[in-house]
């Protein structure tokens, strides 16, 4: 960045000092003392601590001048700061960066003929307040560069008239000053009254009007010299028109219409005939990549609209759009800021240009649409299991120990089938002691008898009964030490990996054996859900061992006792029919899911209902 011409320190000057020094350089030649008087001019206007000046010529950056005090950081940071800010310079005109808390760097777009101008001034913190004042300085300068006018003589430069360079710059303090006006008012409509009021002698026009737009229709908000006014007047609803007709074509409007203008101009000349207002100049408003918001309407009997004067309005006017919009935004009652606020989302994510998302959005709308009114078919889940009445319990003949378990859980076996047997050898102890007793008793009866001994021989023969009874008992345990099935069956209880050498007492149950007839399912209703399952209902189940396959039932009774079931809370027994013919893998015991057709309920009720309950249980609503 070496080389610049006329590198100048920063320079304070009065408002006035500051004017004359605008329009000497309105009416200078654009020679290599030019630019370092502007860098100057741009840097005090901004308040700036440094300024520079920078031209694109194709990909390589010229810098033009540079003003700045001997520690200046601004030269040494160009390189980073460009990318970051001449971006959205080039699309917004202007652009800021914060440098730490210390300064904010401002990017101003310039208008001239020397490839892309830009202007970068370094603000001081301090004057972050003022941010948007000085941004809008910049902007009222931004076409200094491309003024060619001709110097004139000492004595007329101070007095041009209104379209003159010299009248320019004397209204550029006059849209300072009405520009803090406007964004003093807390509220929209005294800041639109005092913008339209401000804007009558600045620009020497008859009549000025600020229109908004209203979702789909322009509303005129404030006229001048005019506190009320009866929006149905004839007038006002000319006006209005105007100002419809410039928001339609998104573009400004210039009455009357000069040649070869391709735009329409047809309620402008409506307008001028009613007020007798031979100029017209509507200046359409809008922020920064979106629609039009608002129109300025400047109505004159004599052109006094020129050019540059009409650029410095046009671009005060769109940095007092955000403030003026954020009042009117706030001045509306809560149900329309909503809608706006709703209508503006909209907007960034509706359009033709996001078809993916419009897409995705749409069929979401649909999807919850379809969740808040349609209805599906409610189906209670339960456990299930297959039951049967045929069955009967196999217990112990006496205490002893398991010896050898034959079956296992699930296995079919045939009447007599050997289940399991207990040991013996205690009883078989027993019957050789018993028989021990009992041929003693007989030689005692045999001796007493020989002796003639009759009473003896009573208690002897009393004796051998005695052992003789015990020596039967002690048979019947040992023909029952082998378990047999009764009839052929299923076992549904007892598995030899549990019974298999486990101590038992009498009556202890050992087996279950069901028969596989009479099937039918029990189900296991969550207590939760119970309220919902219907008389007759039908429905589904699927067992375990064929997850593949569906079973139809019809719900018979429901045991109206709740019972617990482990940690899965209070269930009801609910007993079922089994409507389809029953196949020959099908066993008592068998487990699997089950669900009951409950009617069509809503979507949003389907998905929410256990929520919303828990929550009643919560808070006792």
């Amino acid at each position: 960045m070496s080389g610049l011409p006329d590198i100048t320190a920063p320079v304070r000057y009065e408002a006035t000092e500051l004017l004359e020094l605008l329009r000497v350089l309105r009416l200078s030649p654009r020679d290599t003392a030019f630019w370092p008087r502007l860098c100057v001019a741009i840097n005090a206007l901004g308040r700036g601590r440094s300024a520079m000046l920078l031209s694109r010529q194709g990909e390589r950056w010229q810098p033009l001048a540079l003003c700045a005090p001997p520690d200046g950081m601004l030269e040494m940071q160009v390189a980073q700061l460009l990318p970051q800010l001449i971006g959205r310079a080039a699309r917004h005109g202007h652009a800021t960066l914060a440098q730490g808390d210390d300064a904010i760097v401002a990017c101003v777009r310039l208008l001239g003929d020397e490839g892309e101008l830009y202007a970068l001034v370094e603000i001081p913190a301090r004057e972050r307040a003022s941010l948007n004042e000085l941004l809008l300085r910049l902007q009222l300068i931004a076409d200094l560069p491309l003024s060619r006018q001709e110097p004139t003589d000492a004595g007329t430069a101070g007095t041009a008239g209104p379209g003159t360079a010299g009248a320019v710059d004397a209204h550029l303090l006059e849209l300072l000053d009405l520009a803090a006006r406007v964004m003093q008012e807390q509220a929209f409509g005294p800041a639109a009254l005092a913008l339209v009021n401000g804007l009558v002698p600045l620009t020497g026009c008859d009549q000025v009007v600020l229109g908004w737009k209203e979702v789909s229709y322009v509303r005129a908000k404030a006229i001048s010299h005019l506190d009320r006014f009866e929006r149905k007047a004839e007038n006002v609803q000319l006006i209005e028109a105007a100002l419809e007709e410039a928001l339609d074509q998104q573009t400004d409007i210039v009455y009357p219409a000069p040649p070869a203008y391709g735009g329409v101009v047809l309620a402008h000349e409506r307008l001028g005939r009613a007020i007798n207002h031979t100029h017209m100049r509507s200046l359409v408003l809008h922020r920064a990549d979106e629609s039009p918001e608002a129109v300025v309407l400047l109505a004159a009997q004599t052109d006094r609209f020129a050019p540059e004067l009409m650029h410095q309005v046009s671009v005060a006017m769109h940095l007092m759009l955000p403030w003026l919009a954020d009042l009117h935004q706030r001045d509306r009652w809560f149900g329309a800021r909503w809608w706006q606020r709703v209508h503006h989302q909209a907007g960034q994510w509706f359009g033709p240009d996001k078809p993916v998302r419009t897409l995705g959005i749409g069929l979401a709308s649909l999807l919850l649409l379809f969740v808040l009114v349609g209805t599906w078919p409610h189906r209670i889940e339960a456990n299930a299991e297959l039951v049967t009445d045929s069955t009967q319990l196999v217990s112990a003949p006496f205490d002893g120990f398991v010896q050898e378990v034959g079956v296992s859980l699930g296995d079919e076996v045939q009447a007599n089938a050997l289940l399991g047997r207990l040991d013996v050898r205690d009883l078989l102890l027993q019957e050789s002691e018993i028989g021990a007793d009992l041929r003693r008793y007989i030689a005692e009866a045999d001796r007493a008898r020989a002796q003639g001994e009759l009473a003896e021989v009573e208690i002897a023969q009393a004796r051998v009964a005695q052992a003789q009874a015990r020596l039967d008992k002690v048979l019947f345990y040992l023909q029952q030490a082998q378990i047999k099935a009764p009839f052929a069956a299923v076992v549904v209880e007892g598995d030899r990996r549990d019974l298999a050498g486990m101590p038992v007492r009498q009556g202890d149950r050992l087996f279950r054996l069901a028969r596989v007839e009479g099937l039918y399912a029990a189900l296991h209703m969550p207590e939760r859900d119970v309220r919902h399952l219907q008389p007759n209902a039908v429905g589904e189940l699927r067992l375990l061992s064929e997850p593949n396959r569906s079973i139809g039932f019809r719900v018979q009774s429901t045991v109206p006792v709740a019972q617990v079931k482990g940690q899965q809370g209070n269930h009801f027994w609910v007993r079922v029919q089994l409507t389809d013919p029953p196949e020959d893998w099908w066993r008592p015991g068998m487990s699997g899911m089950a669900q009951v057709d409950a009617g069509r309920k809503n979507i949003a009720w389907l998905l929410t209902h256990r929520l919303v309950d828990l929550v009643r249980m919560k808070l006792w609503i």
